[in-house]
């Protein structure tokens, strides 16, 4: 063969390595191509996992709370159930993938170990297909997350725990009387007696637990109460003043607070100041506009509740003003598991800061708990707003007192507790905090 037979047979081989390199290459670049793009849609599928675990978490705890459970009103296996229904309801709506996630109610987990806090775990779980890594074998891939949440409650938690912030607050502030509950010569005796008895507490000091767990008859959870302007009726079952929010007396910004809620922060612990005064029109006229009444009285158009079924917790129906009716979201009379009837007040021990029974326009109170409250109607009587409200829930600040809201203003002088564990919020209608503990 000559020179030039044997140099063009060489570069006739070199362009057949060319080609095989350059077809690897091209091979392992697609490979490459195809891993990212199917390791990007896994990671955004662990993404909706994680946010759909998260979700179910918060949801099954929130049931710690609607149930009633963290005032003693269902058992711990009922709990269970609402939690577990809900937080599977709930996690399956996020999609994951494009499709519900799986969450078999075996993937529901409690813990009740922590007194006063009960944490829910949930895992998630998801099979993604694969696109370009099928070229490999690879045509589907696992996934899983996994939440936690809690109910937290003060009480449970002792001194130092998370410092916990409430706001939208109506400016309400009932005292540590139980008017149902009367115990000859025993219970508060910083209350008004009633039939020659005293009226045993809501918060049994010196540690507040809460005294009477669960509903009516034996418990406190369903109880009636009767909210007055007249400031505090001596004679009669129940005795509570208005809140000066920042010490301002403004009979507007009251009603205001009463209709919209107080934002302003407050933590177990701080100091109050009542509101001089019975502003009655006020009362009648921010009370209506928050239950969406169209005047004084039950039928007015507002939500009602009902305590008589023997149905815990007690359900609620959307009366014909229900914000949800007039916008045709449901029917008049469906039932709602919220409601603006719902509100959150605070509880003072019975006696103001200095140590002497409260009076109106002046003293100062301590916070050592909430109520939170069904509010039904209001009838206007004379000089006095009568107020009625039926006790839905009750938490306990416990020793868990003071620390600084990371939002919000303080509204006075804190207790003794450190508040090292960071914050949580609640208040309103969201009347225990919920959060999430992992991830």
């Amino acid at each position: 063969m000559n020179r030039k037979a044997m140099e063009a047979s060489e570069r006739g081989r070199q362009r057949g390595s060319s080609l095989f390199i350059v077809a690897a290459g091209m091979l392992a670049l697609v490979g490459l191509m195809g891993l990212s793009i199917d390791l990007v849609a896994l990671y955004l599928g662990k993404s909706e996992a994680q946010r759909a675990a998260d979700a179910a978490a918060l949801a099954g705890a929130q049931e710690f709370v609607l149930s009633g459970f963290m005032s003693g009103v269902v058992t711990q296996a009922t709990a269970q159930t609402l939690a577990t229904n809900q937080a599977v309801a709930v996690g399956q709506k996020n999609l994951v993938g494009g499709s519900a996630p799986s969450i078999p109610t075996g993937n529901v987990i409690f813990d009740f170990t922590h007194v006063g806090n009960p944490l829910i775990t949930v895992q998630v779980g998801a099979t993604l297909s694969t696109y370009f890594m099928r070229i490999f074998g690879v045509t589907s891939a696992n996934i899983v997350s996994t939440a936690t949440a809690e109910a937290y409650d003060p009480a449970g938690s002792g001194a130092g725990g998370p410092t916990l912030c409430t706001s939208c607050l109506r400016p309400f502030l009932v005292p540590n009387c139980d008017p149902d509950h009367l115990v000859g010569s025993g219970g508060n005796p910083n209350c008004p007696k009633v039939g020659g008895q005293n009226q045993d507490y809501f918060l049994n000091p010196p540690n507040y637990g809460i005294n009477r767990p669960g509903a009516t008859p034996t418990g406190i959870v369903g109880e009636s109460w009767s909210l007055h302007t007249g400031g505090p009726k001596v004679s009669a079952a129940s005795q509570w003043y208005s809140i000066a929010f920042l010490g301002a007396q403004s009979k507007s910004a009251w009603q205001a607070d009463i209709a919209s809620c107080n934002t302003d922060a407050i933590v177990c612990g701080t100091v109050l100041q009542t509101l001089n005064g019975k502003a009655v029109g006020p009362a009648d006229k921010g009370i209506e506009a928050l239950i969406h009444a169209s005047g004084q009285g039950l039928g007015q158009g507002q939500d009602t509740i009902n305590t008589s079924g023997g149905t815990l917790p007690f359900p609620m129906f959307a009366g014909s003003n229900n914000p949800l009716v007039a916008a045709g979201v449901i029917a008049t009379g469906a039932q709602v598991v919220q409601s603006d009837s719902l509100v959150t007040v605070p509880i003072y021990d019975g006696l103001d800061s200095n140590g002497n029974i409260a009076t109106p326009g002046g003293s100062q109170v301590v916070i050592t708990g909430y109520l939170q409250m069904f509010i039904t109607d209001v009838i206007h009587n004379g000089t006095d707003d009568i107020i009625d409200a039926i006790i839905i829930n009750v938490m306990s600040c416990g020793a868990n007192k003071g620390g600084t809201c990371a939002t919000g203003g303080n509204q006075g002088a804190g207790g003794g507790g450190s508040g090292t564990g960071g914050t949580v919020t609640a208040g309103g209608a969201g009347f225990v905090p919920i959060r999430l503990v992992h991830p």
